[in-house]
């Protein structure tokens, strides 16, 4: 809409020039001053300019008045006064049609979506050359839940703006939440075909199928943008993520390392999803590439455990005591079990006795009692 302002401003200037020419010498033209003040910035100093302008006097424009008002009071943020003073200049005889895009825009902008409809419909052959302008007339249609007529003005778009390829990203949003799914998948191939979006715009089309527990078409999408953005590693975890969700867990370690690669925030999710996938090499390889010390031994103890690895939980002992992680009551349990399974009791309940955790408290109570078991009856002896 810069252009319409552009117009209008050069339009207040020539005609304003031609009128100061009119007037004595030592007379001020508010109106041609407010005109130069909105044209450098001066918003604030160009409303006070207006506010001296003489609306007696028969010489001002008064649609020009009000128009430059209505201009002045927008950039102020007023947009009730500034659709206020549009309607005045309309009343006085302003007939340019793009006097209604400003008040569409001001309308939409107070949340009043009926009248950013009306006044675009004042205006039809002027919006229809526009898509921009249709999109907000089916953005307005859309949030007064007139879902028919939103989708049938972004059809119109398709027909009039074949190239708009943003309406086609306006109708997924639409589409996905009126659970309309494979009509949005649809809109997005053709957007992501024709529009070249950036990762952003990609990212925002599989969250919404996600979310909408869509999970195999976000995967379809996914699948595809990953092979556009090979190097983005959000791109990558989300489709790892969907993957999750589908439960195809080497699939997602695979995809978590590759982004750990890329980023190496996602070194721990990578060795954390080799150890849901069993790799254990995998796991413990990954692991060694986390560079907080805290972060890899606890990690490292919880793949340790997994894989009955016990000795190596053991092997850990002063490497948690450096790190200061047996002040944490899960690493404590986690050593004291560990003893427990190799058979040194003592070492175990020397660690048992440091449990305070209502929870871990129970399971400590349940090793004694095995230990008991042990040391009274091999045969009854658990590990």
């Amino acid at each position: 809409m810069k252009i319409f302002l552009t117009l209008m401003i050069a339009l207040f200037l020539s005609t304003s020039i031609f009128a100061s020419s009119k007037k004595q010498q030592d007379e001020v033209d508010y109106v041609a001053l407010a005109t130069i003040l909105m044209k450098d910035g001066y918003y604030s100093r160009a409303n006070d300019a207006l506010k001296s302008v003489n609306l007696e006097d028969k010489a001002v424009d008064l649609a020009q008045y009000y128009t430059l008002q209505g201009l002045v009071k927008s950039k102020l943020l007023e947009y009730k006064e500034s659709n206020l003073n549009f309607y005045k200049a309309i009343e006085n005889g302003q007939t340019q049609k793009s006097i209604y895009v400003y008040i569409a825009q001001n309308s939409f902008k107070l949340k009043a979506y009926k009248d950013v409809i009306q006044a675009l419909e004042n205006a039809p052959q002027l919006v229809k050359s526009k898509p921009k302008l249709m999109a907000l007339k089916a953005e307005s249609l859309y949030r007064l839940k007139e879902y028919n007529a939103a989708l049938e003005e972004l059809s119109l778009i398709n027909k009039l703006h074949p190239t708009y390829y943003d309406a086609y990203r306006q109708r997924f949003a639409y589409l996905v939440k009126l659970q309309l799914f494979q009509s949005a998948l649809s809109d997005a191939d053709v957007y992501m075909k024709n529009a070249k979006p950036n990762e952003r715009v990609t990212l925002s089309f599989i969250n919404a199928l996600r979310k909408s527990k869509q999970t195999t078409k976000a995967i379809k999408l996914a699948e595809h943008a990953h092979l556009l953005y090979p190097k983005n590693a959000t791109m990558t975890v989300l489709l790892a993520n969907l993957y999750i969700d589908k439960d195809m867990i080497q699939a997602s370690a695979d995809l978590f390392a590759e982004a750990s690669l890329q980023d190496e925030q996602y070194i721990k999710d990578s060795s954390e999803m080799f150890r849901r996938a069993k790799d254990y090499v995998q796991a413990i390889y990954k692991n060694s590439q986390i560079l907080d010390a805290k972060e890899k031994y606890k990690q490292k103890v919880a793949i340790y455990l997994e894989f009955a690895n016990y000795e190596k939980v053991i092997a850990t002992e002063s490497a948690l005591q450096r790190n200061g992680l047996l002040k944490e009551q899960n690493m404590i349990y986690a050593l004291a079990y560990a003893f427990y399974m190799t058979g040194e009791f003592d070492k175990c309940e020397e660690y048992l006795k440091k449990i305070t955790r209502p929870d871990l408290f129970q399971k400590a109570i349940e090793l004694r009692k095995n230990m008991n078991k042990c040391k009274n009856n091999h045969w009854e002896c658990t590990l």
